[in-house]
């Protein structure tokens, strides 16, 4: 009897074979992984967004705004494309264009209530001239002011240079930009003009009666960055076969 219950006790010490190889098949799946994936960064994105989609750009723009960073988010509506090169607009620069022409259009607009004050009072034909001149000089200008803030809070940059396309930002609604194939880039050109680099390109989609598309990368904050800046716009453009026009 005590013999019986030494053997049973070795056996169920002895660890069953079956229950091993379950054990290591267990440990051979694959595991998946609770961190996000840091692939290239994209540019461009489907119309269909998830809301999640949506509420992780969100967190990422406000998060941009906290740390003093803005980097390439899908846009919805064009193409996606990996991003190879992201030309960005001097920020400060923006923001100062921006408040400068805010206070004109107040400027104007002050200049326009007197102007109608005047003309009411007195009848004088001129003056209803002048608030008329003054208010359409305030239109243009708040247009031109919500460009530049409107680039500013939204950080559109000037122009994204993808693995198969080209972004250009021409308004400050990135959803609004331009988008061609290198293939449709028929030649380029960049002028140095102080702080500032002149890209040009040509193509039949271009519409201006010039025959090129003007793209200008203004950066008085960051001068030191244009020259680097310029090499790359180049070798970009080269290493998809767009040729420099001479």
């Amino acid at each position: 009897m005590a013999h019986k219950k030494q053997n049973s006790k070795a056996s169920s010490a002895r660890p069953n074979p079956k229950a091993v190889e379950r054990d290591e098949a267990d440990k051979s799946k694959p595991v998946a992984s609770t961190e996000p994936s840091k692939g290239p960064q994209k540019i461009g994105g489907h119309a269909q967004d998830s809301s999640a989609d949506k509420a992780r750009r969100a967190s990422d723009a406000v998060l941009g705004d906290i740390i003093g960073m803005a980097k390439p988010i899908a846009i919805p509506d064009l193409p996606e494309d990996e991003l190879e090169l992201s030309v960005g607009e001097d920020r400060k620069r923006l923001l100062l264009q921006g408040v400068l022409l805010l206070l004109a259009v107040l400027a104007l607009l002050f200049l326009t209530f007197w102007f109608g004050v005047v003309a009411n009072a007195s009848g004088n034909v001129w003056f209803l001239l002048a608030l008329i001149l003054s208010l359409t000089a305030a239109w243009f200008v708040s247009k031109r002011m919500g460009r530049f803030l409107g680039k500013f809070f939204m950080k559109t940059g000037v122009v994204d240079f993808g693995s198969k396309y080209v972004y250009i930002y021409e308004k400050s609604d990135p959803k609004e930009a331009t988008v061609v194939t290198y293939k449709d880039v028929k030649f380029y050109k960049t002028v140095r003009q102080g702080n500032s680099i002149r890209l040009l390109l040509w193509g039949d989609w271009v519409k201006h009666p010039s025959g090129y598309l003007y793209v200008g990368i203004t950066r008085p904050f960051m001068a030191d960055t244009l020259g680097s800046l310029e090499t790359q716009i180049c070798e970009t453009l080269a290493r998809h076969h767009v040729k420099e026009k001479k």
